[in-house]
């Protein structure tokens, strides 16, 4: 329930600031370690104010989370894949771009958060797997159905599905390395060409694309 006071300038930065100090608090605390009290010593203003606008802790939880997935989600929206030209020099260039955001330090913490807290907020954490998983595959998708339309690509697979193969190919293995802090150096630019190989030689239109379509 929006107030007056929510309406004013001064209304508005303080619920921007509640909203980002309590993101800050539950990616590195975790949501049960939250208290308001503490969030209230921090930032200001009183419970009755986080009740009236989110209806408590967990409403509060909610939108400062969905609030960082668009965020996150928004580079990769408008993300322009190259429709024309070399297929491999425009997945290198969407594979850097994924793996960009997937990486950052703020990226990584909202991942361990869906992982520590899906069982409690099941519709929260598939927030932000698509914010961070799916939505790059949705951007990728409407390029492989252009390159399967001019014959760049085979037809035998919905786009959508070799979609999330690339993007696990690119992702899964970097993100998990990061996630849990493996030692040691991991050459992104060489597994992402790896990736893009792999894709490709499966992918390409060659001489029995008829005959495996028919089948």
């Amino acid at each position: 329930m929006e107030s007056a006071e929510s309406r004013t300038p001064r209304g508005t930065a303080r619920l921007e600031a509640l909203t980002t100090t309590a993101l800050d608090m539950f990616l590195h605390q975790g949501y049960e370690a939250v208290s308001l009290d503490d969030l209230i010593a921090r930032v200001g203003g009183s419970r009755r104010n986080i009740y009236d606008h989110f209806g408590g802790k967990q409403g509060l939880f909610i939108a400062a989370v969905t609030a960082m997935c668009e965020q996150l989600a928004a580079p990769v929206k408008s993300l322009k894949i190259p429709l024309s030209g070399d297929p491999a020099a425009a997945l290198l260039l969407f594979g850097k771009a994924v793996l960009e955001r997937v990486l950052l330090p703020r990226t990584l913490d909202m991942t361990r958060l869906m992982i520590a807290e899906a069982v409690r907020f099941p519709d929260l954490a598939q927030t932000i797997w698509r914010s961070g998983h799916e939505q790059p595959a949705i951007v990728l998708a409407e390029w492989i159905t252009h390159q399967q339309k001019k014959g760049v690509l085979r037809k035998r697979q919905p786009p959508m599905l070799l979609a999330r193969q690339f993007v696990d190919l690119v992702v899964t293995d970097a993100q998990l390395r990061a996630l849990i802090g493996i030692p040691g150096t991991y050459n992104h630019d060489k597994a992402l060409k790896l990736a893009i190989d792999t894709f490709l030689q499966g992918q390409r239109s060659g001489s029995n694309d008829s005959e495996g379509e028919r089948q």
